[in-house]
């Protein structure tokens, strides 16, 4: 999605992508070339560089399935998990043109989850993100000089994530406070069929985030009565995608994510058997994931555009594998 519903990050780093412009020169006869009929909602994951023109909205509403029955361990290998999970997400974005070149954006969120036969208590509000981005660079009128930005984030934990106790699927966030900064560039090549290919890549990054305070049961398995804190590491992503435009309603869209988090520190009490409170000092290894999200978009008019797809991890360490069908209508005003 331009936004992922469940990580904050995420077939180019974008030192790659800076020198990829360097291969399509705008050429004389690209000059003449107008983006006039050609529609693009943008991928699934990464988000647009570009921004918005001054006074305008852009809300996309993303319904989203995921659906996990295995895991991958410390040495990369796919395990099956004890039992199958999943979940139905919306996440809202709800984006605006605060000028030429600042776009801000809020995403808000629900979710129910499922794991076994136990169910969650309905929809339940998740985390919170703030985006203010500012455009370096703005693209030609045919799209052939790219759009360069830089974009400042910021997590607010709205969602539940501890004293959980009676149904831990109820927690629906991770109580991080986690800010993130992010380059982007997007740029369109012409092919030689006169139909526009528009690829886009990011790369970011968020320093490891303050200790998260935790009591009793929570997102981190902690148990009843415990009582403490998880450091939470570093993060590192980067995102790639590329739109092919075959005609004014179809679009193809390929997308890429590469994501990995430093290790993480779980340490307090929690009472034994005996009532008695035992320290916990835990060390969590940090981990990784690697996913890709082909999807198609149809466009009902230059303002309004469908996009469905699917994304599915290949690759991991520590981390979940999962399949995530999803859909989101992006709707320009």
């Amino acid at each position: 999605m331009t936004l992922h519903p469940l990580r904050s990050i995420r077939v180019v780093p974008l030192a790659a992508a800076v020198a990829f412009c360097g291969f399509f020169p705008p050429s004389a006869s690209a000059q003449q070339r107008t983006l006039d009929g050609v529609n693009f909602t943008g991928p699934l994951i990464t988000p647009n560089p570009a921004g918005l023109p001054k006074g305008h909205w852009y809300i996309e509403p993303y319904l989203v399935r995921v659906d996990s029955s295995a895991y991958y361990d410390g040495s990369g290998q796919r395990r099956r998990s004890d039992e199958d999970s999943g979940a139905w997400v919306t996440v809202v974005p709800f984006i605006y043109g605060f000028s030429e070149r600042v776009t801000g954006q809020v995403n808000l969120s629900a979710s129910t989850a499922e794991s076994g036969r136990a169910r969650s208590s309905g929809f339940r509000a998740g985390d919170t993100t703030a985006k203010l981005q500012y455009l370096l660079q703005a693209p030609s009128a045919d799209g052939t000089r790219p759009a360069v930005s830089v974009a400042l984030s910021q997590r607010y934990a709205t969602g539940s994530y501890d004293r959980i106790a009676g149904n831990p699927l109820n927690a629906q966030g991770d109580g991080v406070q986690r800010t993130s900064l992010s380059l982007a560039a997007q740029q369109v090549v012409w092919m030689p069929n006169d139909r526009p290919l528009r690829w886009r890549g990011q790369l970011t990054a968020s320093p490891a985030p303050s200790r998260v305070a935790l009591h009793g049961s929570s997102v981190y398995g902690t148990p009843d009565g415990f009582r403490g804190s998880i450091a939470r590491g570093s993060l590192l992503g980067v995102s790639a995608a590329a739109e092919y435009s075959f005609n004014p309603r179809w679009v193809g869209v390929m997308e890429f994510s590469a994501s990995r988090e430093s290790q993480r520190q779980l340490t307090g009490y929690a009472p034994d058997a005996d009532g008695v409170a035992r320290r916990i000092d835990e060390r969590r290894p940090s981990s990784s994931s690697i996913t890709l999200a082909p999807a198609i978009e149809y466009h009902f008019s230059p303002s309004i555009g469908l996009i469905a797809g699917v994304e599915f991890s290949v690759a991991g360490r520590n981390s979940g594998h999962f399949v995530s069908p999803q859909v989101a209508l992006g709707m320009f005003f």
